[in-house]
């Protein structure tokens, strides 16, 4: 999106493991990994929202693979409006309650019942005064909400970050337990800079801006089962000068660095493709974003597409697994299904 516009990002990492046993991923997953050749050899396929499609911009869809459901959250206007669906694609509305004045949710699920919703919120110039202009450093905060089932979320007092620049924030935590935060500034430079805690509450000085790119927005990363981290994002684009927004995609090994794909991952006739948020389910990467005709905003919808990357080894040898039992480092990192627990004196992979 153009940093000028505010609107939200997110998604969350979560990775669906088989029930039992010894737990593999179908299809492209035997072998799906991020780098360099995988990302540009990706292919993505994509289509126009369908009829009745929820409107809004700046998905953040989080997949509960426990229950087999999806959650969809957006931004519109009069209110932000969380959905759920069975198959990810038909959404019916619901009536849970999110957080006043909130924006660009992340959705990080802290244990089998235990779950945060962070989110940014405009920042007020003095109390009871209205936004401050977008852009401004100091203009948007971070806060977060709690819950544990998805369906009533508790604001928490206080204020995680008080800079979060004025794009797209979004949180993901990775198996090994460290959060990484990504968000749009303006100032000192333009692009996506990245925060580091260990307990998501606390944030480092955020380094960057990722490539020295300033035309990078919209971050969504996800960390894969062989743990390289792929991202996509969006241009900023120009409305004014014809530049509509499309998606872009990126590859990484430590969620640190990243190398961009060299040409677009989709970018529609006459439409605008932005605030990407992208779940592994199934073996299947998928991808949600918000869809512009003409690069209206007024007039976006969401829609998704499956985001098929290349051939390629993976950090972990030739096939991605995980396996209950094989020992683990850090006591309550989790991966997928999977979680790290002291059973008899040894840290080893449990499932939930």
């Amino acid at each position: 999106m153009d940093m000028g516009i505010l609107r939200p990002t997110t998604l969350t990492a979560a990775v669906a493991l088989a029930a039992s046993g010894l737990a593999t991923f179908p299809a492209q997953a035997d072998t799906l990994t991020a780098n360099t050749g995988t990302i540009n050899s990706a292919t993505f396929s994509a289509s126009p929202p369908p009829s009745g499609a929820p409107g809004g911009v700046s998905p953040e869809v989080y997949y509960d693979a426990a229950t087999g459901t999806y959650y969809l959250l957006t931004t519109g206007q009069p209110r932000s409006v969380q959905y759920t669906s069975r198959d990810g694609s038909s959404w019916t509305p619901t009536s849970v309650q999110l957080p006043d004045r909130g924006i660009d949710w992340s959705i990080v699920q802290e244990g089998p019942s235990s779950f945060r919703l962070y989110y940014a919120e405009m920042a007020a110039t003095t109390p009871g005064s209205g936004p401050q202009q977008p852009c401004t450093p100091g203009s948007k905060v971070l806060k977060y909400a709690t819950s544990s089932d998805l369906q009533t979320w508790t604001p928490q007092p206080g204020t995680l970050l008080g800079d979060v620049g004025c794009g797209v924030p979004h949180v993901m935590k990775t198996s090994a337990g460290r959060y990484f935060l990504y968000f749009n500034k303006a100032v000192p430079q333009e692009g996506v800079w990245i925060s580091t805690s260990t307990d998501g509450l606390s944030w480092s000085a955020p380094t960057g801006p990722i490539n020295g790119d300033d035309q990078l927005v919209d971050p969504a990363p996800l960390e894969l089962p062989d743990g390289t981290f792929v991202m996509v994002g969006s241009t900023r684009g120009n409305p004014m000068k014809g530049e509509l927004q499309y998606l872009q995609l990126l590859a990484s090994s430590d969620a640190v660095n990243w190398v961009k794909r060299t040409k677009a991952l989709y970018a529609p006739s006459g439409a605008g493709a932005f605030d990407p948020s992208i779940e592994l389910v199934d073996g299947r990467l998928r991808v949600w974003f918000g869809y512009s005709p003409g690069g209206s905003y007024d007039a976006a919808a969401i829609t998704d597409g499956v985001l098929t990357l290349g051939p390629g080894k993976s950090a972990t040898g030739a096939g991605v697994k995980a396996k209950a039992g094989k020992k683990c480092t850090k006591k309550g990192a989790s991966s997928g299904t999977l979680v790290c627990a002291k059973v008899k004196g040894k840290l080893i992979w449990k499932r939930r």
